[in-house]
């Protein structure tokens, strides 16, 4: 993405707002959120998984950010930690957000059944991956791209700069056999 962003057809992208139409449970294509540089931003992570006992180590490459609030939801009469749930709590004010001394962190493990509140100021442009650490969750696309910034926000491609597929020697018979 970096180095080659004009080369990848549009339609491999998508987001919450965008996607293919043959889109399953799991889509064939690179969860990309564009943020405007210099923005403010506030995520919230919810485990919808309910594993016991599994918390969910979440890492943005490219920036730290400070988590304002995290748990489980103050609701008692609620078994299960669900989207629609964290956004009705949050309405009402009580995903409860710690504005003072928070803790800075490229990591932070979603609570199983619970919630993380994040937020960052976007002003290292430039495409970075956000994922959860379990290596079968990002397989199965528990991971996206935050592009902060436009194209124009990154330094110049160096010229001579290797290209997808033409860094590696050519491989002969007679070399390998």
């Amino acid at each position: 993405m970096l180095s080659q962003y004009k080369d990848i057809p549009e339609e491999y992208y998508c987001n919450g707002d965008n996607r293919p139409a043959d889109c399953g449970e799991n889509c064939q294509c690179t969860h990309k959120i564009d943020i405007p540089l210099n923005a403010i931003v506030e995520v919230v992570l919810v485990d919808e998984v309910q594993q016991i006992n599994i918390s969910h180590p979440f890492h943005l490459h490219g920036t730290s950010f400070y988590v304002l609030g995290l748990g489980r939801s103050p609701d008692n009469n609620i078994k299960r930690m669900n989207l629609k749930h964290a956004l009705d709590l949050d309405q009402r004010g009580m995903l409860e957000r710690q504005y003072l001394k928070p803790a800075l962190k490229d990591t932070v493990a979603v609570p199983n059944n619970g919630y993380a509140v994040l937020r960052f100021r976007a002003d290292n442009p430039g495409f970075w991956l956000f994922h959860c650490h379990f290596q079968y969750h990002i397989v199965i696309g528990m991971n996206l791209v935050f592009q902060i910034g436009t194209l124009k926000d990154l330094p110049p491609v160096p010229a001579n700069f290797p290209r997808c597929g033409n860094h590696l020697p050519p491989i002969t018979p007679s070399r390998y056999w």
